[in-house]
């Protein structure tokens, strides 16, 4: 055989060997030589442009964004299995200094990502607490006009969650979606605004369907066959305790709460349990409602606070209702038993709270029993009930097609979880489900603080108004927090022999503080104007007692001005007497009380007073007092009263300055992003 023959051959042998190696891997690599998805979660290296990344980021105030937010990754992997790879962060961890790349990481290339807003607008049009630094680091961002193209490879889009009776309906969603696109970003689905005042499970719902057919279409995926009906309900795994064991672990947990905090720092889910130390009726007893002054002995904890901060509380449901709710899930009070999560746990499912305890404890505690249950607390309910028609009844309630009927049966008339255990025998839960997906997790109630760490470091004062009143299903309503705080007041605390009523001074109450930018200007000597009826004097309370404490420092203090409101005088005129040592002592300027039942011809409001006294009003907006410094705050109702105030704002500029309304409207919008106009409104 010649050279040139061996060679050859030899290069036809190589070749061959080659491609039997290629064939090979290809076999070894399970006979498909496309990319092989990994699981959720367990692989975190990059996206390589053949599996669907989701990332769903989620700006709360009360939980409800992040509940949805949860639903959503609980559904996507029961449609999409392992297709599409899924991440659901707070955007309270997506930072000013880090935001960016948060949102650019793996989005580069032929990656697929897609990025997933629920945003929560609370109080005046604000991004919720934990959301407000991204909201406005994006909004700046885009504001600044330098780098419209920043996010062009990111493709996302807003779910929106709000209120529509108030003013700046789903400001917060608007501004996330704005600012996005403005820096390059491209949407796949146009914003959705969720309603609150009435529909807003099912814009949820028409939301969700509407992402699922878009991402299908966009990326190519498809549901998997053996897909779940997504009906199961949330449940917690169940097993009996014995109830020594119960109060046992009940009472180290309040031990555990009643310790002074770690860093001396509390949160929603760490707070300290305080004792209440004084409890008074504000209201005089001709008075057909109540206001409570309530004080939080904090002294020897850590704990600080600032003027303006606000308050949250964990309050108990009345005895009364626990009955009731023990009674339809036919078990007693003292059942003991202990919750954890089952191996299968959806994403939705939260951790369940400390057990083991007993039943009363429970409902007591972690039970939101009397707000409107949602459509899956429905379903769930459908699912356990043995009446054929309550059966029915309750599946077509929970359902699209009964939008209408829910909302006239359970919206509308604000019909509570307990009547709808009540109306429905058959349907009896077990615990597990009953508090994975039937009952919500009772939310803290949040108040301004109305008392100044400058007077007394160790109390933090509350000024509750006792919400209570007729639903139109005929239940008489009691706020959970505000009627669980008046237990506090005794009736013998008018001249002071009682602080707190006898059988309540042992009990101890979980609150934290919240910090808030509700706050006085830096420099004293700046003019400002206080604007807040009944407790919306909460924070204006403690603005006060901060400048008297300044002033007795040496601090100069500027001009002050309080519009105050109540009903009548001798009626519900809160703190009469600490106003009018406010003026006596040059703290307060002037104090412009609105009387509304003082006459039957006419009531009086706080923008009544405003434009009596427009010039001083005037001259503080446009800097003639102040140096463009001055700046006015704004605390209590955002749908009636901050609405009414803002638009005497606009007639005073027009009135005094004569500007035209777009005019005015400019320069009350001057005032809010200059940091001059302020609001604490709920």
């Amino acid at each position: 055989m010649t050279p040139d023959v061996l060679a050859s051959a030899s290069a036809i042998i190589l070749l061959l060997s080659l491609a039997a190696l290629t064939l090979l891997r290809v076999l070894s690599s399970g006979k498909d030589t496309t990319h092989k998805v990994r699981s959720d979660g367990e692989d975190k290296g990059d996206v390589d442009g053949h599996e669907l990344k989701l990332v769903i980021l989620y700006g709360t105030q009360t939980g409800t964004s992040e509940r949805f937010a949860k639903e959503v990754e609980e559904e996507v992997r029961q449609r999409y299995g392992k297709a599409v790879r899924v991440q659901t962060s707070d955007l309270e961890a997506v930072t000013s200094d880090r935001a960016e790349d948060v949102l650019l990481e793996g989005s580069m290339g032929d990656a697929r990502v897609l990025h997933v807003f629920l945003q929560s607008t609370y109080g005046d049009g604000e991004p919720t607490d934990a959301s407000s630094e991204f909201v406005y680091w994006a909004r700046d961002l885009a504001d600044d006009g330098r780098m419209p193209d920043l996010f062009k490879a990111i493709t996302y889009c807003v779910f929106g969650l709000g209120n529509s009776s108030y003013e700046h309906y789903n400001a917060a969603a608007k501004l996330v979606d704005k600012s996005l696109h403005a820096l390059g970003a491209s949407r796949l689905l146009e914003l959705h605004l969720g309603d609150d005042d009435c529909t807003l499970e099912d814009d949820f719902q028409g939301w969700r369907e509407a992402l699922w057919n878009a991402m299908e279409t966009r990326y190519g995926i498809c549901a998997e066959d053996n897909l779940s009906s997504g009906g199961e309900a949330r449940s917690y795994h169940v097993s009996t305790a014995s109830k020594q064991d119960a109060v046992a672990a009940e009472r180290l947990e309040s031990e555990a709460m009643s310790k002074r905090p770690i860093s001396s720092l509390t949160s929603q889910f760490s707070p300290y349990a305080a004792s209440i130390v004084l409890a008074k009726e504000l209201h005089s007893k001709a008075s057909e409602r109540s206001c409570v002054h309530v004080e939080f002995d904090i002294s020897g904890t850590g704990i600080s606070y600032q003027h303006g901060d606000h308050l949250g509380v964990f309050a108990e449901n009345m005895f009364p209702v626990v009955q009731r709710a023990a009674a339809s899930l036919k078990l007693p009070l003292d059942h003991s038993f202990t919750l954890s999560m089952p191996d299968d746990a959806p994403a939705s499912l939260t951790q369940p709270f400390p057990t083991p305890c007993t039943l009363r404890t429970a409902l007591s505690r972690y039970a939101d029993l009397l707000n409107p249950p949602r459509k899956i607390a429905l379903a769930a309910l459908a699912s356990v009930a043995t009446d054929a028609s309550e059966k029915a009844r309750l599946e077509h309630l929970s359902s699209t097609a009964g939008k209408h009927e829910y909302a006239s049966y359970i919206t509308d008339p604000s019909r509570s979880l307990i009547e709808v255990l009540e109306a429905f025998p058959s349907a009896v839960p077990s615990l597990g489900l009953f508090f994975g997906a039937v009952s919500p997790r009772l939310a803290p109630r949040f108040y301004s603080i109305s008392s100044s760490p400058l007077v007394d470091p160790d109390v933090i004062t509350a000024t509750v108004a006792v919400v209570r009143g007729d639903t139109p299903t005929g239940r008489l309503h009691e706020g959970v927090a505000s009627t669980y705080l008046s237990r506090f007041v005794s009736s013998n605390n008018a001249h002071g022999e009682e602080k707190v009523k006898p059988e309540m001074r042992t009990e101890r109450v979980p609150i934290f503080v919240r910090s808030s930018t509700f706050k006085l200007p830096s420099d004293p000597s700046v003019p400002i104007v206080m604007i807040g009826p009944g407790t919306g004097y909460a924070p204006f309370r403690g603005f006060i007692q901060e400048r008297s404490a300044l002033a007795k420092s040496g601090k100069l203090l500027g001009p002050a001005h309080l519009f105050f409101g109540c009903r009548d005088e001798s009626k519900d005129h809160i703190y009469q007497a600490e106003m009018t040592d406010a003026v006596a002592s040059k703290t307060l300027s002037s104090m412009n009380v609105a009387y509304s039942r003082a006459t039957s011809d006419r009531k009086l409001y706080v923008q009544d007073k405003l434009m009596s006294a427009a010039k001083v009003i005037y001259d503080i907006m446009k800097g003639k007092v102040g140096g463009n410094e001055g700046s006015i705050y704004v605390c209590g109702d955002a749908k009636g009263m901050a609405r009414d105030v803002h638009r005497a704002l606009h007639s005073i500029l027009m009135s005094e300055g004569e500007y035209a309304a777009h005019e005015a409207e400019e320069i009350v919008k001057r005032l809010a992003d200059n940091g001059r106009y302020h609001k604490d409104v709920w």
